[in-house]
């Protein structure tokens, strides 16, 4: 007999999206995690918001709180428990289910409410009509967990190049995908204009997306005044959006208690397998930008943990803050570009919204909605957190499990022996190989100044890379064609390193 108290589940889920554009008229984050919270509690039959043992709120970056999960508590009318306010990353919502699934699978029977939301759209529009904002506030750093890398994924060569946002970071991920895929940029651009066609298509379709609009993989991917280029090779349309007011939650508990609330066998999300961690934590020291063992050791472990195979799963929502997050994901759990079972729920970042930490807590309802309307039997649900740093994976079934899932043991360990950290020198003057490279635009559509990535060759404890800037000349050059294998000399200087073509 399956002990059904040891096996975690999905049993409700909201979400919300703010259309008020009077930044005095429109809900805090506050106001929209209470609201999904309270669609998530309508879905979980006769569960109240006393009921919840475990509250794991999502951080926000909208919230100027030093202590907001115990508030947001007070706000549900939760009584007593544990109120927690997470670390930051696009893996933390899966992390956070994951961590629910750890707490059933031991028998303690939670009921956790993991709860997120952001209003960066209404702060941005306040900041620009100079209106103050009267939201709950207090002063203070929250608490998280887990904590916050006090470097946020970038070693401190990266920073000093210029590596420190998003869109560059991922735009050279991408420039490795393009040489390993021996693709030229046209080429690049039409793959990701069909792939990024697919997540457009579905946030169109989704009434909760910030940006419903219907676009093909040209206009997705060819630079005009509306769509300028930002990093090469990243038109705006495929730039993940921060600047959204969106709210999701997430009610899981345990099969038996979700039986005692009324819900059937068929109502819930039998969470069948989860796993986390993370890879090389800098990109620089990674032997290969362009791919993520930790993540084909998640989705290994997830998929088995749930006894089925990537064959028996009927959908996925990859992580899509930028094509390269997907196609990463995509090559990871070994699936050809045309597979045609769909790659988001949710419509991704750029499309969909990307409201902060919280996206996944999307995608998670997604899935639930997804499995409950019979629309298949298995969904995977990747997050990814920095750049291609932390990932976690959760397989979602329609049908209950056998024998109750398990936590994997020891699976960082696992991918920590078999992964090499290459040395990543400072200052550097010689010559070298380029391994990834973008360009960064100016808003008069012209390339500036380069960064790249450079293989120097071994020194005595193995291989080496290094960190440059280009000038706006090789920039424009980088730019006219595939880049990546390209002998440069980079010269040391008082401002870092400089690369220049050999």
């Amino acid at each position: 007999m399956t002990d059904w108290t040891r096996v975690p589940v999905v049993v409700g889920a909201g979400q919300v999206t703010n259309r008020e554009e009077d930044p005095a008229a429109a809900p805090a984050p506050f106001d929209l995690m209470a609201q999904s919270t309270a669609l998530a509690l309508a879905g979980a039959g006769t569960a109240e918001a006393a009921d919840v043992s475990h509250l794991w709120m999502v951080h926000s970056l909208s919230l100027r709180h030093g202590d907001p999960a115990p508030a947001l508590a007070e706000r549900l009318g939760m009584v007593g428990g544990e109120t927690r306010c997470s670390g930051m990353g696009g893996n933390i919502p899966q992390w956070l289910v994951n961590r629910a699934a750890d707490l059933v699978a031991t028998g303690a029977r939670p009921r956790v409410l993991i709860a997120g939301a952001e209003a960066l759209a209404t702060r941005r529009r306040a900041r620009k009509l100079g209106v103050e904002l009267d939201w709950p506030s207090s002063p203070g750093w929250p608490e998280t967990w887990p904590p916050l890398e006090p470097d946020v994924g970038t070693h401190p060569v990266e920073r000093d190049h210029g590596l420190v946002q998003a869109t560059t970071m991922y735009a050279l991920i991408e420039t490795a995908l393009t040489h390993a895929a021996g693709r030229d940029p046209d080429g690049q651009r039409r793959a990701m204009g069909e792939l990024m066609a697919r997540f457009n298509a579905v946030a169109a379709a989704n009434p909760l997306s910030w940006f419903p609009t219907r676009r093909d993989a040209t206009e997705l991917t060819t630079v005009t005044p509306d769509n300028r280029m930002i990093c090469f090779p990243y038109p705006k349309y495929l730039n993940a959006v921060m600047d959204v007011d969106m709210g999701a939650a997430l009610l899981v508990t345990d099969a038996a208690t979700a039986r005692s609330w009324g819900l059937g066998p068929d109502e819930v999300a039998y969470i069948g397998g989860w796993a986390d961690a993370h890879e090389v934590w800098y990109l620089s020291e990674r032997t290969q930008v362009h791919t993520a063992p930790g993540l084909v050791a998640c989705a290994d472990t997830a998929l088995t943990t749930a006894g089925v195979t990537l064959d028996d799963v009927g959908a996925f929502d990859l992580y899509a803050c930028f094509p390269s997050s997907i196609e990463v994901a995509r090559d990871s759990f070994g699936l050809a570009p045309d597979d045609p079972r769909p790659l988001t729920l949710t419509g991704g970042l750029q499309y969909h919204g990307g409201p902060g930490s919280n996206y996944v807590t999307h995608s998670v309802a997604n899935a639930l909605d997804w499995l409950r309307g019979g629309s298949g039997d298995v969904v995977l649900v990747h997050g990814n957190g920095y750049f291609l740093t932390k990932q976690a994976v959760g397989v979602y079934t329609r049908q209950p499990p056998s024998v109750p899932p398990a936590p994997a043991v020891d699976l960082q360990g696992r991918i920590d022996r078999r992964s090499t950290t290459v040395a990543v020198e400072a200052s550097f003057t010689g010559p070298g190989t380029i391994l990834a490279y973008t360009v960064t635009y100016g808003r008069d559509g012209e390339p500036g100044d380069g960064v790249v990535l450079v293989d120097i060759g071994d020194g005595p404890t193995g291989p080496r890379h290094t960190v440059a800037r280009t000038d706006a000349a090789t920039g424009r050059t980088l730019v006219t064609g595939d880049a990546v294998e390209t002998a440069v000399t980079v010269t040391a200087s008082g401002e870092g390193n400089v690369a220049r073509l050999a």
